[in-house]
């Protein structure tokens, strides 16, 4: 009965073009559900058409072996039976030769196979995580020397910001005559007070000049 099952949902899958798992291509049709086995829509590979099915998948660096029952298949929370395997890939490779001895060649040898790859790439993976650059450290032998090179150049930087305000200064006061624009350029509250403290004295001394030039 399982067998003509597996048929009539071959039929409506594979034939048919009802599967959303499927992914078209000019030579084969590939499967992305997670536990086909070769990765190709075949009937032989197919997890929804085989009533009895055996896979391999991965989850945070442990594997498993996973078995499709017949006897629950009306049962879709137990269809699949998980079976966790060994670290150790030689006990592994034993496990899967256990639990599979009964079983169709076919599922032996593609579960050994996807457990080679998947710890292929996970030894790569792992591989590529340790040569990653470790995060910036400081060296204690040259610390005295960044702390030279801060206090350099904030004192570079206050030097610049004086000889800034200074200008500024001079080029309000009008020390610059009509080189430039005429309008005030913004400068800091302490600053304008300083120019205008500074216009007072010019404006009084040029005006006591003016009274004094006037007498003689």
């Amino acid at each position: 009965m399982n067998f003509k099952n597996d048929d009539l949902i071959w039929k409506i899958i594979g034939e048919g073009e009802f599967c959303s798992f499927k992914k078209k291509s000019i030579r084969k049709n590939f499967c992305t559900h997670k536990f086909n086995i070769t990765g190709l829509c075949s009937k032989q590979s197919c997890p929804l058409a085989n009533s009895k099915y055996a896979t391999i998948i991965q989850k945070q660096g442990v594997f498993f072996l996973i078995k499709k029952n017949k006897k629950n298949l009306s049962f879709p929370n137990k269809i699949w039976k998980k079976i966790p395997l060994s670290r150790n890939f030689g006990k592994a490779i034993q496990e899967i030769n256990l639990n599979l001895a009964l079983w169709p060649k076919f599922f032996l040898y593609f579960t050994k196979f996807k457990l080679t790859k998947l710890t292929q790439v996970f030894i790569r993976f792992r591989i590529s995580e340790l040569k990653k650059p470790s995060e910036f450290y400081r060296n204690k032998k040259l610390i005295p020397y960044y702390e030279k090179n801060t206090r350099e150049k904030a004192f570079q930087i206050e030097i610049e910001k004086n000889i800034e305000t200074e200008l500024l200064n001079r080029l309000n006061l009008g020390v610059y005559g009509k080189l430039y624009s005429s309008l005030p350029i913004h400068v800091g509250k302490k600053n304008l007070i300083q120019i205008i403290k500074k216009k007072k004295i010019t404006n009084a001394v040029n005006e006591s000049t003016v009274k004094v030039i006037k007498k003689i």
